[in-house]
């Protein structure tokens, strides 16, 4: 049997120079969202795979159980509100000014130190007369007590009216609740108006009095685009839980065994109903609004955590179908939009500045003098090369795997199925290392979103390899051995 040769970048070129322009098409394009979706999904699968190492890391943690998230919800409104409990002004929503002081009060009380609100103010509504009874508090506990109260900004601070000041003025911080062009990453560098985003003031309020990492120094990482945000790690449903919530109960087991199941499994589907139709729970302790109250000797557990006053972390959101503020994050489900700040807030708390980044090599035209445009060289860059260093080893490959079935009785699918399963297996160990640097693969990922146009070139390389196995078999005989002008006359 002949040597089957390497392939050189331009042969590559000359012969699926239409694998390649219509991958740069879709990674670029993204045709009826195509390769943006595929790609979204392969990322959370991996998320998904991450997930249990991700809550094993934070049991070992102090870190870990520090963020605590309030839902309210319309049945905490409407109970809270009777005439016998009297906690409530309003009994539906949009809650009364007045409410959220004896909220941030009730919370204070349980021992959190900082409590964030998912809520934006834009103005002050004048059928509430309890405008100014909030700001009082406010004053009270920033100047009284030492707890931080952070509220949301929305997207743009200087839309916030300016009957809303008296407000901001008494709070310890605004917090970002809305941005774009960051995908699903979360802004950590975004300034606007002299405002962060919400987890990130959440952190520069819990490290007024510790010792934390700064930020800002994330930006100095070695490959990372600027203003390029932080990917969340997700945890699986948190143990800690109110009762009132009904969820499903979990125990997390810390040996790798049992998480390396989770993770497969994990990757294939992010499960959201348990046995008995019951929902799983959300990936971070939560408590109902109607749980906060409670007498001392008759509260939940959940509030028993053993952490030192002024360490815990309430980040209060809305629990409501009116509310609209729903996403899908890679596991466990739908959540309300208050858990994206929550985790991320536990993301920075954990990591500090070696938070999940992205890996970029980008040149800005504007460097040389050009028009402000952005070229992402890594993508440009790592399709042909990674076309070109999956071609080399499937030729290598083929080469050994005829030479291998001459002694073998192994059929044809099962070598292609190990050959689909160890293309996987590559994929899931770039990703694993990546994480391990704490880096996201970035464009890798957008790349693997192209693994069908990757068959397309294999396929018709192996028709290439076949067409010169053909021409060596045939180069290795002489014309006499195939009788062509050879025959005696007689």
């Amino acid at each position: 049997m002949g040597t089957i040769k390497g392939i050189s970048l331009l042969e590559l070129v000359r012969r699926h120079w239409l694998v390649l322009v219509v991958g740069y098409v879709f990674a670029f394009l993204d045709p009826f969202g195509i390769n943006s979706k595929t790609s979204q999904a392969i990322s959370d699968a991996f998320d998904r795979m991450y997930s249990p190492f991700y809550t094993r890391e934070l049991a070992g943690s102090a870190s870990g159980d520090l963020v605590d998230v309030i839902l309210i919800d319309d049945l905490s409104i409407y109970t809270l509100a009777k005439e016998e409990y009297g906690y409530l002004q309003a009994n539906d929503w949009p809650l009364a000014y007045s409410d959220y002081g004896v909220i941030i009060d009730a919370l204070r009380r349980h021992g959190y130190g900082t409590v964030i609100l998912d809520v934006t103010f834009y103005r002050a509504r004048r059928l509430d007369k309890s405008f100014q009874t909030l700001v009082s508090r406010l004053d009270y506990f920033r100047d009284k007590t030492g707890i931080n109260v952070i509220v949301g900004a929305g997207d743009d601070p200087g839309e916030l009216e300016p009957s809303i000041t008296d407000l901001t003025d008494a709070v310890s911080a605004l917090g970002l609740t809305g941005w774009s062009g960051y995908g699903d990453y979360y802004p950590v560098s975004l300034v606007r108006h002299g405002h962060k985003t919400l987890a990130v003031e959440g952190y520069d309020a819990y490290c007024r009095n510790k010792e934390c990492q700064r930020l800002t120094e994330a930006g100095n990482a070695w490959l990372t685009p600027k203003e390029s945000g932080m990917h969340i790690s997700w945890g699986l449903p948190a143990e800690r839980m109110a009762a009132s919530l009904g969820c499903a109960d979990v125990s997390h087991s810390t040996a790798w065994w049992k998480l390396m199941i989770i993770g497969v499994r994990n990757v294939f589907s992010a499960e959201t109903v348990r046995a008995y139709d019951e929902q799983s729970c959300p990936p971070l302790p939560t408590a109902m609004l109607s749980d906060v109250f409670c007498a001392k000797d008759e509260c939940d557990e959940f509030f028993s955590t053993g952490r030192s006053q002024g360490d815990r972390i309430a980040i209060v959101g809305v629990s409501l179908p009116s509310a609209r503020d729903l996403f899908d994050p890679p596991i466990p489900g739908r959540l309300p939009g208050v858990y994206l700040h929550a985790e991320a807030l536990r993301n920075l708390l954990y990591y500090g500045t070696d938070y999940l980044k992205p890996f970029r090599v980008q040149f800005s035209l504007a460097s040389i003098g050009g028009p402000a445009w952005t070229l992402p060289i890594d993508r440009i860059l790592a399709w042909p090369l990674l076309l070109w260093v999956v071609l080399y080893g499937v030729r290598r490959l083929i080469h050994w795997r005829w030479g291998w079935e001459n002694t073998s009785n192994w059929p044809e699918l099962a070598i292609e199925v190990g050959e689909l399963a160890l293309v996987v297996i590559l994929i899931c160990l770039v990703y694993i290392v990546a994480l391990a640097c704490h880096r996201t693969p970035g464009f890798l990922i957008e790349l693997v979103a192209l693994m069908p146009w990757l068959w397309v070139a294999i396929r018709n390389e192996r028709k290439e390899i076949e067409n010169e196995q053909k021409t060596i078999a045939l180069a290795a005989y002489a014309p006499e051995h195939f009788a062509i002008g050879r025959d005696s006359i007689h």
